[in-house]
């Protein structure tokens, strides 16, 4: 990066983690400024920068079909804007515990797949945006867990239901923070 090649990674690969340490700059700042705030146009905001030339339109919600790869779950276009406001209006109202909430905005977010694409790194910084104006440390999948993830996320895809997500999610906040800070999320979310 910066002028220099990067071996074993193609040029969309460098992209990608630009915009996505770009889009984490942008959160950083809105976080700092008190501004961040779970809506749709934070995650319009954030994706500007995440799908800058990546997807076919960045920093607005999709107006046409799109489909997952391998999954027959084919998510909304209809009404898609209103759905993703209210759905974001339901998590801040409705879910009390903040990591719930956070978890929920990334799930929420890579169903409906509100952008053309870069949208589970744009439900990412969203969920990460959650947690730390709460107070809370990010969440981040390690490599060694990348296989597990997607199988979990494809199947909740499919069909909906979130809770090998939600222990998924569990399983790595256990592997990431202290004892501590899990019993924290543990207690809070039962």
């Amino acid at each position: 990066m910066a002028g220099h090649s990067v071996s074993g990674l193609s040029k969309l690969d460098l992209l990608q983690i630009k915009n996505f340490g770009d889009g984490a700059r942008a959160l950083a700042g809105l976080i700092q400024e008190d501004k961040f705030e779970l809506s749709t146009s934070t995650a319009c905001h954030l994706h500007n920068y995440v799908g800058k030339e990546d997807a076919l339109e960045w920093g607005i919600i999709r107006s046409r079909v799109v489909s997952l790869h391998n999954i027959s779950f084919v998510p909304p276009t209809k009404d898609l804007e209103n759905i993703i406001q209210n759905g974001f209006h339901f998590l801040q109202h409705e879910v009390a515990n903040p990591v719930e909430r956070a978890i929920g905005v990334f799930l929420f977010m890579t169903r409906h797949q509100p952008f053309y694409d870069a949208n589970k790194r744009t439900a990412s910084l969203m969920m990460n945006g959650c947690l730390t104006a709460n107070g809370y440390s990010p969440i981040t999948v390690l490599n060694q867990n990348s296989e597990e993830f997607h199988r979990e996320l494809g199947s909740f895809y499919e069909s909906g239901n979130a809770n090998n997500m939600f222990r998924f999610f569990q399983k790595t906040i256990q592997e990431l923070y202290s004892e501590e800070q899990y019993k924290s999320f543990s207690a809070n979310s039962k």
